[in-house]
């Protein structure tokens, strides 16, 4: 018997026709997994990158309130009776709870500073610094240094804390009204220098010191010591170096018949007589002027100038005062010199007074410095 052998019909056995599909239905899925990971990828990377924007934003909001808290501070200390530490602001900052926290999740302090900036939050709080002998959250200042804690918060949580470490500024402290590292020449008997305090409140000082000589000619009024090559050698550059960053006015050119700052309001003026170059020093006249005066290079005052607060020069200065409304008038004190060639020479009516309280007004014109900056978070 023959075996029947059966076969399958050749059209069923060349159709591919299914194959393609299933071929087609997997390209289709791994495009679909590999289009869906990049949607997703995408997304994560959108939202660390806005995630990474809202903390930069944060940081930059930080770094604002911290220099807005130090300003504020600024002001308090200048404003307080003690001009020579943060105790009397620190004492301010304390709460309903009498105690100093800084900034903390239970504290009730007065903050330094707060609002809004870009649509992020932040609040800035001072506290002694950890250094100082009565702890950081003591309201005595013993070091002359606080803590300034800025923290701002933007709408999707991002945070950012910088801290930084502020010092009063430590003013140049001379022997006298009038000092000099030249010769003092005074000139005539209309010429008049006290070392008195003429606001009461500290000890006087000498009239004049002189690292070189004094050689009044005429009969000036003078109260105080008189000291003639001393050996007290004040760093005049230094000081007018750190102070020139800090300037309100920067003048190029001689300047008269115009007020810088007011009673309330004490500001720093600087001038660089060899940038532009100006041969004959700086020149100034019938003018009011209250907070600190610093010149690189030399000085020459005419009459109607009238001055409160401090003056430091680093070349010669001359006094051109007239009779009347045209006398020069300095209430503080004026320092010169970085050699002995740097003289001072008094002509005419110059009436030159010691005075304490100016002298803090104008130091506290300048800005506090910066011990340390960190960004905490």
């Amino acid at each position: 018997m023959r075996k029947m052998i059966r076969r399958l019909p050749t059209r069923i056995v060349g159709n591919q026709d299914g194959f393609l599909l299933v071929a087609a239905l997997t390209l289709l899925s791994v495009l679909i997994l590999v289009g869906g990971t990049a949607v997703l990828l995408s997304s994560t990377d959108l939202k660390i990158a806005a995630n990474f924007r809202q903390t930069e934003s944060a940081l930059q909001v930080a770094m604002a309130a911290v220099e807005a808290g130090r300003q504020n501070l600024r002001v308090l200390n200048r404003d307080s009776t003690d001009k020579t530490s943060f105790s009397d602001e620190l004492a301010g900052f304390v709460g309903a709870n009498s105690v100093l926290n800084g900034y903390a999740t239970a504290t009730d302090d007065v903050t330094l500073a707060s609002g809004t900036l870009n649509g992020i939050s932040y609040v800035v709080y001072a506290t002694n610094d950890a250094q100082d002998a009565n702890g950081q959250y003591g309201t005595t200042d013993a070091n002359k240094r606080a803590l300034i804690t800025a923290v701002a918060t933007a709408s999707s949580g991002a945070k950012a804390r910088v801290e930084t470490v502020v010092r009063v500024v430590d003013m140049i402290s001379a022997p006298a009204t009038v000092y000099t590292k030249g010769d003092v020449t005074g000139n005539g008997g209309s010429l008049s220098i006290d070392g008195t305090d003429a606001c009461g409140q500290s000890a006087p000082l000498g009239a004049v010191y002189a690292k070189g000589d004094w050689d009044p000619n005429g009969s000036p009024t003078i109260t105080g010591d008189v000291t003639e090559y001393g050996n007290v050698d004040l760093d005049i550059a230094g000081m007018i170096a750190k102070l020139k960053p800090a300037a309100d006015v920067t003048l190029t050119e001689d300047a008269q018949n115009t007020t810088y700052g007011s009673d309330d309001s004490y500001k720093i003026v600087y001038s660089n007589t060899s940038s532009p170059a100006n041969v004959n020093g700086l020149n100034l006249s019938n003018l009011q002027g209250y907070g600190i005066l610093i010149v690189d290079g030399d000085l020459e005052l005419g009459g109607g100038f009238n001055w409160h607060g401090m003056i430091l020069v680093t070349g010669a200065v001359r006094l051109n005062g007239g009779g009347g409304q045209q006398a020069l008038n300095i209430s503080g004190q004026l320092l010169s010199g970085t050699s002995t060639v740097t003289d001072i020479s008094l002509n005419g009516t110059n009436n030159i007074q010691y005075d304490s309280c100016g002298i803090k007004k104008a130091t506290a014109a300048a800005p506090l410095t910066v011990l340390s900056w960190k960004q905490a978070y």
